[in-house]
């Protein structure tokens, strides 16, 4: 089901193995085990930010971004694999996982500004930087204001900001999680992670049983009123349009051919405002492409980067 106003990112199964010829993958057994990699770093801001580092210090960095509601956690598998030629960092972007969880505010430039302090904190001056849904909104951002920090863009199952096709000076309405979204509207903490609306939010095809276990305890840490200000302030849908033409970096533009959330239309859209990216569609794939076929994810992120 779709997940993510900009949702919810990456995945395939904490049981990938990290390197070629590895052992047997180990299963995923119980939250400790699982994410124990997270870190927290305080940034010039005072925002407290969770994080995963994986790979060699020596290796080109890669930042990942997720969506809504997720977590650093969710791109552990992806984050192994990448791993392997890059410097990942996986965020907690704020109001999720170990980050703060602050009433105000969730502007994306709000995201980028702390994904920038981020990069300063370990002293970074340039990344690759890649993001899915919410995320990719941010990753749009955060190149679009700080082009020189970014040396490759990859925007994955997002969105520039939706408008009418009549009247284009006419924002039209956020994407919709259809009855989902009356349910994020009357959430009351705690929220309980084994809820029927958890499990439908957390229902993505191909995602390892175990894995959305922990990943709705990640969701469910995130307090009600904060699932709905990243909603309402952080106007996660609104035009980017604005800020598109400042962004200078060689760009990704990758789609699921099924995304529920956002259409045809709507990649379309995204590609005419920015006509030097590179768009790959994966025709088989939804709105969690990253998650419903992460190993084919990575191979086309491995390919633009190269």
């Amino acid at each position: 089901m779709l997940r993510s106003l900009l949702m919810l990112g990456l995945v395939v199964a904490a049981s990938l193995t990290a390197q070629p010829g590895a052992a047997a993958p180990t299963p995923v057994v119980s939250g400790a085990a699982w994410g124990a990699e997270r870190q927290t770093v305080e940034l010039a801001n005072g925002m407290r930010m969770g994080y995963v580092e994986l790979g060699d210090k020596d290796k080109p960095v890669l930042l990942f971004l997720h969506g809504y509601t997720n977590s650093s956690l969710g791109y552990l598998p992806l984050g192994r694999l990448l791993a392997r030629d890059y410097r990942v960092f996986l965020l907690d972007q704020r109001g999720h996982g170990e980050s703060s969880k602050p009433a105000c505010c969730y502007t994306r430039l709000d995201y980028a500004y702390d994904a920038k302090l981020f990069l300063d904190r370990f002293g970074i001056a340039r990344a690759h930087v890649a993001g899915h849904s919410l995320g990719g909104m941010v990753a749009q951002t955060f190149a679009a204001f700080w082009p020189e920090r970014v040396d490759r863009l990859m925007i994955i199952g997002s969105t520039i900001g939706r408008r009418s096709r009549a009247s284009p000076d006419v924002p039209l309405p956020p994407p919709t999680f259809g009855p989902l979204d009356a349910e994020i509207r009357a959430l009351k903490d705690p929220i309980d992670p084994d809820s029927a609306f958890m499990k439908e939010w957390w229902n993505v095809p191909g995602l390892d049983p175990q894995i959305q276990y922990h990943m709705r305890r990640e969701s469910a840490r995130i307090p009600a009123d904060i699932w709905r200000a990243m909603l309402d302030q952080g106007e996660v849908s609104r035009d980017l349009r604005l800020t598109a033409p400042r962004i200078t970096a060689p760009t990704l533009l990758l789609f699921g051919g099924k995304d529920a959330l956002f259409s045809a239309e709507d990649n379309q859209d995204m590609a005419r405002w920015l006509p030097r990216a590179q768009v790959v569609t994966l025709a088989k794939l939804g709105h969690s492409l990253p998650e419903e076929d992460p190993e084919t994810v990575v191979a086309v992120l491995r390919q633009f980067l190269k």
